[in-house]
């Protein structure tokens, strides 16, 4: 097969011969009359000359000659548009696989910052819509009860989320489902051999790349069979052009990557839930030393994570804080019985054999992974906004700020509840010392968060 290069020698070389043999007007030029590249280089000196002694061309023979060069020069310029034309789709393709590259890179850079499901699905579905230019999209899926929208965003009896963003309008998306939905519904169990499905109102469904439509369905697929993680669909409207193949190809790219980073956060939630249940066990085992003490860590923790939520803390740190909550004491395995039940007064040497409960705590818990961002939350409950606390004597912004959450919910809890040593006080004088102790012992920033949600009716 003649490359276009080839070609373009080929026609300058004829162009040269039929200049060269203008004086021969006999019959008309074919291809075979026109020499080899290599003959026509390598003829003798005197055939060369013989050539170039030709009589004078008659005025037939030129117009002949102008019309055989002006053909040649428009054959050239065609080869070269061609060429022209082949370089441009070069550079598109190029472009294209360029776009998609970098797509891919930035959104795995997003998603892999993510730590629950909640924080990734979003992202995700937000950066395959925005990559193949859709005009909304809807999630189909067993992961829609993960999260909390507006109701006019999400229904829960259907699977269905509408829009991740509660500021958005969803009432076009939501008209869309509502005319589509028994067509909808059926993709998600449908064949699973194929990530993605074009699909053309009303027309067929393709699934090899090709054809056109104004709707993709785009499966989550796991790894796990068994494990569905939802589907995608994204919708242009009329004004749009309409999907094609190269769209299918970035958007089944994107959603096997971008699967496959929410089966790795799955799975890390699955070793997070073996985890807590590990440390509830050990919490067990450390309340039941202490009948007085039993249920405190878990109130402990339903209040921080209330605190924690009404002052903005994002789902991993309320994770962490619920689990520094629930394991704050867990030194306490440490600390004699006699010390924990004992009714009266403790002694100086028993004080300071109980404030070495939190250093215990922590180093029960640095050797398991899955718990070591825990330690300084855990370490530092019992430290004073002012500096008089322990084990080392932090003060204000110095102390972590899930120890100080956790330390209000504690002296809550611990003023409210029946110890060893006397009665549960009244709310109201709780209430008059945890008020009273804002910037000694506590921070009066979360003091004041601590009364919003009392008087909210959230913490009893």
């Amino acid at each position: 097969m003649t490359t276009p290069k080839e070609q373009l020698l080929q026609n300058l070389l004829k162009l040269a011969h039929k200049n060269g043999d203008r004086g021969n007007t006999s019959s008309p030029a074919t291809d075979s009359q026109y020499p080899a590249m290599d003959s026509l280089s390598h003829r003798p000196l005197e055939m060369q000359s013989e050539t170039n002694t030709t009589a004078p061309a008659s005025p037939q023979a030129i117009s002949q000659i102008t019309q055989s060069a002006s053909e040649s020069v428009s054959q050239i310029l065609r080869l070269f548009e061609q060429l022209d034309t082949s370089n441009n789709q070069l550079a598109q393709e190029l472009l294209c696989y360029y776009e998609q590259f970098n797509c891919a890179f930035e959104t795995t850079a997003k998603v892999a910052r993510c730590k629950t499901m909640g924080q990734a699905l979003p992202i995700l579905l937000d950066e395959i819509a925005h990559a193949i230019n859709s005009q909304f999209y809807i999630y189909l899926g067993p992961l829609v009860a993960d999260f909390k929208l507006p109701e006019d965003h999400i229904d829960l009896a259907k699977n269905v989320i509408y829009s991740f963003h509660p500021e958005r309008d969803c009432s076009e998306t939501r008209s869309f489902f509502e005319q589509y939905e028994l067509d909808l519904q059926t993709i998600p169990q449908g064949d699973l051999n194929h990530q993605v499905l074009m699909i053309g109102y009303a027309g067929p469904r393709h699934t090899d790349m090709e054809g056109k439509g104004n709707v993709l369905a785009v499966r989550l697929l796991a790894n796990n069979p068994d494990i569905s993680l939802g589907t995608l669909i994204l919708v242009r409207s009329a004004q749009q052009e309409l999907f094609a193949a190269v769209d299918m190809k970035m958007a089944a790219s994107l959603a096997k990557m971008g699967a496959a980073m929410l089966d790795n956060i799955l799975y890390n939630q699955k070793l997070q839930k073996a985890s807590l249940q590990t440390v509830t066990s050990l919490v067990r085992a450390m309340e039941a030393k202490d009948a007085y003490t039993s249920g405190h860590s878990s109130r402990v923790a339903e209040i921080s994570c209330k605190l924690g939520k009404n002052i903005g803390l994002d789902a991993h740190q309320l994770l962490l804080l619920e689990w520094a909550a629930l394991l704050h004491d867990i030194g306490k395995i440490g600390i004699r019985e006699e010390v924990l039940s004992k009714p009266g007064k403790l002694t100086e040497e028993e004080f300071d054999h109980i404030k070495s409960h939190p250093v215990k705590s922590c180093k029960v818990l640095e050797p398991i992974d899955a718990l070591r961002d825990v330690c300084p939350a855990v370490r530092h409950h019992h430290e004073h906004f002012d500096g008089s606390g322990y084990p080392d004597g932090l003060q204000g912004q110095q102390i972590p700020l899930l120890a100080r959450i956790l330390q209000v919910a504690d002296i809550w809890d611990a003023l409210t509840s029946t110890r060893s040593y006397r009665a549960a006080m009244s709310r109201e004088k709780a209430l008059d010392i945890i008020r009273r102790e804002a910037g000694i012992t506590m921070d009066p920033e979360l003091v004041k968060h601590f009364f919003v949600l009392i008087e909210a009716g959230k913490i009893g």
